[in-house]
């Protein structure tokens, strides 16, 4: 039987990145920029290119996030 891969949430990659889920939330949603010390971390935790963080729009944002999580086996939401 084979192992199932660790699910990862939004809150986990928040965490992870050392910013907490309300202020992802609020860069993924375009209320609020993404800082670049933020962005590189992020970058760190998803692999997904700084300048998508801190110059994508969110809606690349959020395109770039789920293909990662799809990647991880993970799933919407906190």
């Amino acid at each position: 039987m084979s192992a199932m891969k660790e699910r990862i949430t939004q809150k986990q990659i928040a965490l992870r990145a050392e910013i907490s889920p309300d202020f992802f939330s609020h860069i993924l949603h375009g209320r609020r920029p993404c800082p670049k010390a933020v962005a590189v971390r992020l970058e760190m935790v998803t692999g997904i290119s700084k300048v998508v963080w801190v110059w994508g729009s969110p809606s690349e944002m959020r395109v770039a996030l789920e293909r990662f999580m799809i990647r991880q086996g993970g799933q919407h939401g906190y």
